[in-house]
């Protein structure tokens, strides 16, 4: 009996740390179907611009092909913003668009550019306001995007978008990867670049927070009554102390997710959310960089 307590006991820990391990793991790669396939579009284009050349623009161009149809389309423009490929809005082609912004007034070709140039990973997403083909209203696009050289030697960035798109993690990853990187190369300098409402950090339910090993909230977008306060004992509305829990599931690893209830921006009623959270030491004081997913 004792052994077959010891056993079960044994599996109920191994069992729970494969839980815990899965929890910090998961969702490196996209989890919806809409993300993959957008993925696998654009490095599939931005593949025949390597191998092929510039030669396969016309391609793109082709209504009712694989690149062309529906509300689905390639784009590319170079690093200094000259529209080369833009079916949906061909009076965009042969012109440079550095200063082109969306209705909110985000500068999102510059944010193209910045993402694929800056960072350590050159490709990445990109959200904004556009207008969708066939329709009068604009809403919410989500762009995939990858730096490519073609045989030229000339460098391109490739994309391609979806409106209205499911939320997937890997948005989270990708915005808490670029802030940490963000705040690595300036340091508290970049909070004000976080907390810009037009910014690349903050779009739809989406914010960047920032707070420090002792709890105390350094930004907070979404919620800015908590900026300058200690928010270490903070529970949700069933209890959890998830500021500690990401603390905890911190100590032996740089990044990890934290599952909680929590309002959405500009709402009272608590939502299933899921954070991503990584650490990052400046000036010898470690940092905690957040930013989550609503799942209701």
């Amino acid at each position: 009996m004792i052994k077959k307590t010891r056993f079960i006991s044994i599996f109920f820990c191994l069992f729970m740390g494969l839980c815990f391990f899965v929890h910090n793991a998961y969702s490196t790669e996209p989890t919806t179907k809409e993300a993959k396939q957008l993925i696998s579009l654009v490095k599939e284009a931005a593949s025949l611009i390597e191998k092929n050349g510039e030669v396969v623009f016309l391609e793109f161009k082709k209504t009712n092909s694989k690149w062309l149809h529906n509300d689905t389309y390639i784009f590319v423009i170079d690093p200094k913003g000259f529209v080369y490929v833009n079916p949906q809005r061909s009076e965009l082609e042969g012109t440079n668009q550095i200063n082109l912004k969306d209705l909110m007034g985000k500068n999102f070709i510059q944010s193209f550019i910045k993402k694929v140039t800056s960072g350590p990973k050159s490709e990445g997403w990109v959200h904004y306001i556009w207008f969708k083909p066939g329709e009068e209203n604009p809403m919410w696009k989500t762009s995939f995007i990858k730096l490519v050289k073609s045989p030229s030697g000339k460098e391109y960035i490739v994309g391609s978008g979806i409106y209205n798109m499911k939320m997937d993690r890997v948005f989270a990853i990708d915005v808490v990867d670029d802030a940490v990187n963000l705040i690595q190369k300036k340091g508290k300098e970049a909070f004000k670049e976080l907390k810009d409402p037009l910014g690349d950090y903050n779009y739809l339910t989406t914010y960047v927070f920032v707070f420090d090993s002792k709890g105390n909230d350094l930004i907070n977008p979404a919620f800015p009554g908590f900026e300058g306060q200690n928010v270490l004992n903070l529970k949700d509305s069933q209890g959890k102390y998830f500021i500690k829990e990401m603390i905890n599931s911190l100590e032996k690893s740089d990044s990890a997710w934290v599952d909680y209830m929590w309002p959405k921006p500009r709402q009272m009623e608590p939502s299933k959310k899921s954070t991503y959270v990584k650490k990052v030491t400046i000036d010898g004081n470690t940092l905690y960089v957040g930013s989550g997913i609503y799942l209701e």
